[in-house]
């Protein structure tokens, strides 16, 4: 089947970590479908990352209406010759609102601007309405987790599908480290408000406190890089917190390896996938209680945290490595690895596909 996939989040080389379970998502339909990708970006030279299929870029600034009608013009050639179109990614449903389908339309929804609000810029949600009658419109939708399929249900009324992201995983858990004395927390994702680095240093420096020997990595960058720079000035962590950065996905899984709890105090996640991928490699997590993540997360593989302070975090961390001494990584990782599994993955997705074919020869 000639599958045209389109979408506004892939990786690029100035931003390699950005829609990187998109990425994943294609390399899976891949492998059993021809390819084609459209990469909406609103980046002029946006510069894809190496991929097995090819690209084509069409450029388009969402909050434009103009550039959207541009885009849906460059879309029109592309939809020659194609079995199925698959679009990932809410801001890519605009250049559909005035395109009417002959073949099956699937698409994958991941963002948390739907059920968390409060977490996105003032633009992202009023842009929140547009997008949920947007939904209504495919034949299938995918949701990432059955809180947003919840959500989305609260106004379609056609097929709704959870599969979840996919988590990346190495061959066999990463050995957890011998004790040395020094407590090695790492988080991964953007240095933003509703990803929790703040809190995170700030219960490092309660764990200090405790007299912990602690240092903190975190992945990821963001607006508020010198905001937390000041934080860690004034927490007294010199030394003890590193910013590092962007890194590729198997530099993220080199970082993990080389820690003993992963942190993130979020205020939502509509999946988790740096939660569940710090679970498979074997690290104990210890994260924020509202998102999909509380699904997948139980003691003693990882402690779910209510509260937003420091106190409660470092009560987490002390928590987690109790309950995990004399543990292995096997252990850890064992429930998340046979519950997120590219074979169930690659399964629900021919499922959808054969929905969205019924449902596009129902509607003619």
């Amino acid at each position: 089947m000639r599958v045209l996939v389109v979408t506004t989040w892939l990786p690029t080389a100035a931003t390699p970590e950005s829609g990187v379970f998109v990425e994943r998502d294609i390399d899976l339909i891949a492998r059993e479908h021809e390819v084609e990708v459209v990469h909406l970006s609103s980046d002029r030279r946006p510069g894809a990352v190496a991929v097995p299929w090819p690209v084509h870029h069409v450029p388009m600034v969402a909050a434009n209406p103009l550039s959207v009608a541009a885009a849906r013009r460059g879309l029109r050639p592309r939809l020659e010759g194609i079995d199925l179109v698959h679009t990932m990614a809410a801001s890519t449903l605009l250049p559909f609102r005035r395109l009417d389908l002959s073949v099956p339309w699937v698409h994958t929804e991941h963002w948390s601007g739907l059920l968390a609000p409060s977490t996105v810029p003032l633009g992202a949600r009023l842009a929140i309405p547009t997008t949920m009658r947007l939904l209504e419109r495919p034949d299938v939708v995918v949701a990432v987790g059955r809180q947003l399929a919840a959500k989305i249900g609260e106004t379609r009324r056609g097929p709704i599908t959870v599969i979840p992201n996919a988590v990346a995983s190495t061959a066999e858990p990463v050995p957890r480290r011998e004790p040395d004395g020094l407590l090695r927390l790492v988080g991964v994702g953007g240095l933003v408000a509703r990803k929790g680095p703040g809190l995170a240093i700030a219960a490092a420096a309660e764990l200090v406190r405790r007299g912990h020997d602690v240092q903190l990595d975190w992945v990821g960058e963001g607006p508020m890089r010198r905001e937390l720079d000041a934080l860690v000035h004034e927490s007294g962590l010199e030394g003890r917190v590193r910013f590092r950065g962007r890194l590729a996905p198997h530099e993220v899984g080199a970082v993990l390896g080389e820690s003993d709890v992963f942190v993130l105090p979020t205020e939502h996640e509509t999946f988790g996938v740096a939660i569940a991928e710090a679970l498979a490699a074997g690290r104990p997590v210890v994260v924020g209680d509202v998102g999909e993540q509380a699904e997948f997360v139980r003691e003693p593989d990882g402690v779910l945290v209510g509260e937003r302070t420091a106190t409660a975090y470092a009560d987490g961390v002390e928590r987690v490595l109790a309950a995990n001494a004399g543990r292995s990584a096997a252990d850890i990782a064992a429930d998340v690895r046979s519950r997120f599994t590219e074979d169930a993955r690659r399964t629900a997705y021919g499922e959808v596909y054969a929905d969205a074919g019924r449902s596009s020869r129902a509607r003619g």
